[in-house]
């Protein structure tokens, strides 16, 4: 390499006449710059990063919950077909009644306790008082018993449990113990009865939010480039295309993520609930809404009576579950179906919108726990006179006002 050479390198002129005329920037030119680009911040770096491994670890979790999901909304067909023999059912114009049902299992196995007897389909399912005792089947249209089996065990039993309950309900196949004990923030007012599996559930959901909430601002190209985290571009190579794809069904994932989480720790929090109710103007169905207490007192009335009761607040409408008095709930749940709006159409053992409370003694005590009211039928006291029902406390569940209704 020569000196002009080094010298031109440098940036310097060569000397002598063959040196070309000196170049001169104009004053009035402005001076270049090189552009940097710009180095990430630190917060948005973090911000990407934590939501890239939640990713990964919530997109498992995702995946098992709407993998049994899917699988869930075929259970009564599966249970049908698995359980053929118990779900047989005969037409006829003349079906056996609830308490003729129950008479049948009794005469099959008079040891058995019914905890709350159901119809759908043609078939009275018994369910053992006993969690782990399974259920007797009877055919509504002849009256035999089909058989004896335990929906809540098996592969749909274990599904339901983890897909509804996180694997803390009880009786079903993979129950953990465990997580239905007291987490060590139940103690506080905030957090008030909390088990480690509301715990675990309620991160979950707090978990989603942040997912869906920082996915949006990454994704956001700002509003003059809006359009741009809409776009996908195909012809750029698989990256580009694939970065492209994530960030649209992202965005608009983003919604039901949101909700989603929001209404898990709504369901798990109590402060989250109550603030929710406050916020919106609505009541707290409160801890009683589905129970009563038994203040009858006399004789106990019959299954057929409370019944009736049903039948009398809704005239017309089909008795479809009854739960049965026990010690220490001293009356009777009598759900029936109301018109056509089946609320637990895909259930393979339950249907119904409406659900009543009748006391176990006196059937003038009636307590809505969910659906529309109708007005209260008039009634005959003990001494012999007419009285009409008067309404208690209104609260509101499931749709319409309810309260309990005393004489």
């Amino acid at each position: 390499m020569t000196l002009d050479s080094d010298v031109a390198e440098a940036g310097e002129q060569p000397a002598g006449d063959d040196a070309p005329a000196a170049r001169t920037r104009p004053a009035s030119a402005p001076k270049r710059r090189t552009r940097k680009s710009p180095a990430r911040k630190p917060v948005r770096r973090a911000l990407i990063l934590a939501h890239r491994w939640l990713s990964l670890v919530l997109g498992l979790v995702l995946v098992v919950i709407c993998t049994s999901g899917a699988l869930l909304v075929y259970e009564p067909e599966i249970d049908r077909a698995t359980y053929a023999e118990q779900f047989h059912a005969t037409d006829s114009s003349n079906p056996v009644t609830f308490q003729q049902a129950i008479d049948a299992v009794h005469r099959a196995d008079p040891g058995f306790a019914p905890a709350y007897v159901s119809e759908k389909g043609g078939v009275y399912i018994l369910n053992s008082s006993d969690s782990s005792g399974g259920a007797y089947f009877v055919d509504a249209g002849t009256g035999r018993v089909n058989g004896r089996a335990n929906l809540q065990h098996g592969p749909m039993g274990f599904l339901t449990n983890l897909h509804d309950c996180g694997l803390t309900c009880e009786g079903y196949t993979g129950y953990a113990a465990w997580l239905n004990r007291p987490s060590p923030v139940a103690g506080t007012t905030a957090f008030a009865g909390m088990t480690w599996g509301a715990v675990i559930l309620a991160l979950t959901g707090a978990l989603l939010v942040f997912l869906a909430v920082s996915g949006v601002v990454i994704w956001f190209p700002g509003l003059a480039k809006w359009r741009h985290g809409f776009r996908v571009r195909l012809g750029k190579g698989r990256f580009a295309r694939d970065y492209d794809l994530h960030n649209v069904i992202g965005i608009v994932a983003a919604v039901p993520l949101l909700i989603w989480g929001l209404t898990g720790m709504n369901f798990e929090i109590p402060t989250l609930s109550h603030l929710w109710y406050s916020a919106t103007g609505g009541v707290d169905p409160g801890d009683d809404q589905y129970s009563m207490d038994g203040d009858g007192t006399g004789p106990a009335i019959t299954l057929d009576d409370a019944i009736g009761v049903a039948q009398a607040r809704y005239p017309g409408a089909r008795i479809t579950w009854i739960g049965l008095p026990s010690e220490g709930s001293e009356y009777y749940s009598v759900d029936v179906l109301d018109g056509d709006t089946d609320l637990w159409r895909g259930s393979a053992t339950y249907h119904g919108n409406r659900s009543i409370g009748v006391d176990a003694h006196d059937p003038t005590i009636v307590k809505v726990f969910s659906g529309r009211r109708r007005p209260c039928p008039t009634r005959s006291s003990t001494s012999g006179r007419s009285r009409p029902c008067t309404t208690g406390s209104p609260s509101t569940a499931g749709g319409g006002p309810s309260g309990s209704s005393s004489v």
